[in-house]
C-alpha cells in the first residue's frame, strides 16, 4: 500500500480503548513457543471427550452442516429445557427462553450488550474472570468490582452500597479463578439486594458439573429466576472447549433483549456441534457424577504437588483451577515467564483477574483440566527446577 496512515490518528473507538488481549491465551501461546505443559489455559486432553459425543458431530458433518435456526438447533433447545428442569427446577420455554450461543463467552457478551449501557453499573467479584472486564466496557457500562481476595466472602454491607450504583450483577458460580462456589445463604442475600434495588443477575455457571461440595444455583433461590440470565454451555462438562456451544436460559423479556445482539453477532452456532450436543444431553447421571470425581482427584494431586515443591495452594470447591502464592519478590507476571522458560510449566499471573491494570497479586493459577500422566510430569518438572 502506499498511503501511509496518520500516525498521530486516533483508532480504535473508546469503548475498547485500553482492553489488551487475554493474559490466559498469551500464556497458552508462550507455552507453546517454549514447548512447556499448559496448566494455564483451562484445556482438558482430547481423550476426555466422551467418543458418543464425537460420533455424533462426525455424523452431522455429512448430514447437516448449515445454519440452523438463530436462537439455535430445535431439538437441543428442547433437551437444554428439559435437563436443567431436572438440573434447577425451573422449566424453561425451549421457544422463547432458550438461546444456543456461540459458546458461554458470547452469551455473556450477549447479554451485556444487551442488557447494560452507559451509566449502568456492573457489580462482579474479584478476582474475576477476565472477560467480563471488557464486556462490561464495550457495553459502555461502569465496572463496579468488590475485592474478595480475602477470606473469599461478600461483605453485605459493600453489596449493598455497589448495589445502590447497579443495574446487573455478574456471579460465577463455581468460580474462576477462585474455585469459591457461592453459599445457599449468600444466594440469599444476593436476592435480597436484587430485589431491593431491581438488579438483572448473569449467572456464568460452566462449571456448574464440577463441584467437590454442594452447588445451588442462583435460580433455586427465593424469585431469583424471575430476574437471572444463566449463562453455561458445552465446553468445560464434557470437554469440547473448541466446539464453542453455549446455553442461555432466561425470562422471555430478558431472552429477547439478549437475541438481538446473538443474532446479528453470531447467527447461530456451528450447527454439528449443536446436534452433538443433544446426544450429549442425553447421558446417564452416573457420567456427571465420575466428572466431578474424577476432577477431585486431579484437584488433590496438583495440591498435594504444589505444596510439596514449595508453593501455596489454596485447594477449591469447584472448578479446576488452584490459585498459588509463591515466595519470591518477583511479580507474578515475572514468575510466570520464568516458569515457563525455566521449569517448562505454564500458569497465569494473578493480576489478569482484577480490574486494575496496575494490581498487584503475590499469586499465580494453575489448571488441573489435564490428565493425571501431564499433572504428575508438571510437578516433576517444578520440582527439578525449582529456584524459589
Amino acid at each position: 500500500m502506499n498511503d501511509q496512515p496518520n500516525r498521530n490518528a486516533t483508532i480504535g473507538a473508546e469503548r475498547t480503548s485500553g482492553v489488551a488481549e487475554s493474559v490466559i491465551r498469551e500464556m497458552t501461546r508462550e507455552a507453546i513457543r517454549n514447548d512447556a505443559i499448559n496448566l494455564s489455559q483451562g484445556i482438558p486432553d482430547e481423550d476426555e471427550t466422551p467418543p458418543e459425543i464425537k460420533a455424533a458431530a462426525k455424523e452431522a458433518i455429512d448430514t447437516d452442516s448449515q445454519y440452523t435456526i438463530t436462537w439455535g438447533y430445535p431439538a437441543l433447545r428442547e433437551a437444554v429445557s428439559e435437563r436443567y428442569a431436572e438440573w434447577k427446577g425451573v422449566t424453561y420455554d425451549p421457544e422463547t427462553e432458550v438461546t444456543v450461543t456461540t459458546g458461554t463467552s458470547e452469551a455473556i457478551m450477549s447479554t451485556l450488550l444487551s442488557l447494560a449501557g452507559p451509566g449502568d453499573g456492573v457489580i462482579y467479584f474479584e478476582p474475576v474472570y477476565e472477560s467480563y472486564i471488557p464486556a462490561s466496557q464495550f457495553a459502555g457500562a461502569t465496572p463496579i468490582p468488590i475485592d474478595i481476595t480475602d477470606g473469599l466472602e461478600i461483605d453485605a454491607d459493600e453489596l449493598v452500597e455497589a448495589a445502590k450504583r447497579a443495574r446487573i450483577l455478574v456471579l460465577n458460580t463455581p468460580m474462576n479463578p477462585t474455585g469459591k462456589v457461592f453459599s445457599r445463604e449468600e444466594l440469599e442475600l444476593i436476592e435480597t439486594v436484587a430485589v431491593e434495588h431491581d438488579l438483572i443477575v448473569l449467572t456464568d455457571e460452566i462449571y456448574e458439573h464440577i463441584v467437590y461440595d454442594e452447588f445451588v444455583s442462583p435460580v433455586e433461590i427465593g424469585d431469583l429466576a424471575e430476574r437471572t440470565v444463566v449463562c453455561t454451555g458445552m465446553s468445560k462438562t464434557f470437554s469440547v472447549t473448541g466446539w464453542r456451544i453455549g446455553f442461555c436460559l432466561a425470562p422471555e423479556h430478558l431472552s429477547a433483549e439478549l437475541r438481538k445482539v446473538h443474532d446479528y453477532t453470531s447467527v447461530c452456532a456451528p450447527t454439528p456441534f449443536q446436534r452433538a450436543g443433544v446426544e450429549a444431553l442425553m447421558l446417564p447421571d452416573s457420567y456427571y457424577t465420575e466428572l466431578a470425581a474424577s476432577y477431585e482427584r486431579r484437584r488433590d494431586l496438583l495440591y498435594d504437588g504444589l505444596r510439596r515443591v514449595g508453593l501455596d495452594p489454596v485447594k477449591p470447591n469447584g472448578a479446576y483451577y488452584l490459585l498459588t502464592r509463591y515466595p519470591t519478590d518477583e511479580t507474578d507476571r515475572e514468575f510466570c515467564y520464568r516458569l515457563i522458560r525455566e521449569a517448562g510449566v505454564a500458569a497465569v499471573p494473578g493480576r489478569s483477574f482484577y480490574t486494575d491494570p496496575d494490581a498487584t497479586a503475590d499469586w499465580v493459577r494453575f489448571t488441573f483440566s489435564r490428565n493425571r500422566e501431564t499433572l504428575e510430569e508438571a510437578i516433576d518438572r517444578l520440582r527439578k527446577n525449582r529456584w524459589w
